[in-house]
């Protein structure tokens, strides 16, 4: 199998390569007989557009939701001095989920078979996280697991209920748009040939207005054959391109840099992965790790960039706020505070603090942006069906004046 290694040289350089080995741990040893220091060390995937769009998941059915009900429980438990192997024990007997139960009567076998928590957990690190599982030990060492689990619960109800923001307020404007582009459409192709073959009964020249609207319904419904399949080809390549390196370097950054959206992305994205991270820190995770872990949890390649930045800053003693201050699509501001925040040494609670305060920043920009969109569709759809009821109405005065006569 083929892996792919971070590595730090004796002299204190990061190399990275490629190497061929049967496990990890024979990539760790033959990378120290080499002198160097493995910091990652990830299996290399195929590099397919077909095995990105149809590889299984790892989380075997377990929703975000029920993630949350989870550490929600395991945190009350704990605080109640319940210990962590009659805790999972309890919960897989209440669980109705079988994916989920038979992962938590696992996880019960292991704790009371003698691995830590965090070993029994990080055995099932695909469903649970790597961020989480690693929160989940330093909490344990740390002797603060019900804080701990707390956080994390908070974390992802945050998350939760941001999405349910964002499915709630776009919900509405993309059906009005659907809605009006079917009617535009079924005007323009089903109502408006009929009154072309009413028009050609008389002798009179259609107005400019009803010519063109008519040489656009034809052009529709003549080359239907040819225009439906573009639409399909057109729709299946913007999927592909999300799912291959250049096309989703190109999504990412449009998400990042669209004047319209820009405001409402950079929110969320430096909300969730700053809280993500602050929560990490205070939970006792050492700052390397932790700005590896929150670049594996986001997907935007801007930003697993500037994480690669923060940790290379990090590895050779220089600060984070260079690297945020450089990126572009950081604020200044959260910058700023980062710099403070290393002086002052509360790099945990300032991160996870920005962490809220950017993510309700983007639900409130986001609110603003539902509300401008839905009068705007309504007067931009209303123009054109007007347009195609004067197209319309237009000649129809003609033939009127003509049979007055």
């Amino acid at each position: 199998m083929q892996f792919t290694y971070t590595a730090k040289t004796v002299a204190g350089e990061m190399q990275t390569g490629l190497i061929a080995a049967p496990d990890v741990e024979a990539v760790r040893r033959a990378l120290r007989e080499q002198s160097l220091f493995p910091l990652d060390v990830r299996r290399k995937a195929a590099n397919t557009v077909w095995n990105t769009l149809f590889r299984q998941r790892e989380r075997a059915g377990l929703s975000k939701r029920e993630l949350l009900s989870v550490t929600t429980q395991l945190a009350i438990m704990t605080r109640s001095g319940v210990d962590l192997a009659t805790a999972f024990e309890s919960l897989s007997q209440q669980c109705r989920n079988r994916n989920l139960q038979s992962l938590l009567k696992q996880v019960h076998r292991d704790v009371t078979g003698g691995k830590s928590i965090s070993d029994a957990m990080q055995a099932q690190a695909g469903v649970f996280g790597d961020a989480y599982v690693a929160s989940v030990a330093a909490g344990e060492a740390a002797g603060k697991l019900p804080e701990v689990l707390s956080r994390l619960g908070q974390f992802q109800r945050s998350e939760l209920r941001a999405r349910a923001t964002i499915r709630t307020l776009l919900a509405y404007p993309a059906l009005l748009a659907g809605v009006s582009s079917l009617v535009v459409i079924g005007l323009v192709t089903f109502v408006l040939p009929r009154f072309v073959e009413i028009f050609g009964q008389f002798d009179i020249a259609l107005p400019l207005l009803t010519q063109v609207v008519v040489a656009a319904s034809d052009l529709m419904r003549n080359y239907l054959w040819i225009w439906l399949p573009l639409f399909v080809a057109a729709l299946a390549g913007l999927v592909v391109s999300r799912h291959v390196e250049r096309g989703r370097w190109w999504w990412d950054s449009a998400m990042l840099n669209t004047i319209v959206i820009r405001d409402i992305t950079r929110s969320f994205y430096i909300g969730r992965t700053f809280r993500l991270l602050g929560l990490m820190i205070e939970s006792g995770v050492p700052l390397l790790e932790g700005i590896r872990l929150t670049r594996n949890a986001v997907r935007n390649a801007l930003y697993r960039k500037l994480f690669d930045e923060l940790e290379d800053a990090i590895m050779n003693g220089r600060g984070l706020a260079g690297a945020l201050i450089h990126a572009g699509f950081v604020p200044p501001v959260a910058a700023e505070m980062v710099l403070t925040a290393e002086r002052t040494g509360t790099l945990g609670m300032v991160t996870e603090l920005m962490g809220e305060h950017y993510e309700e920043e983007g639900e409130s920009k986001l609110r603003e942006l539902a509300t401008m969109l839905e009068p705007l569709i309504i007067v931009v759809m209303g123009a054109v069906v007007a347009t195609i009821v004067m197209a319309v109405m237009l000649p129809m005065f003609d033939i009127a004046t003509i049979a007055k006569k």
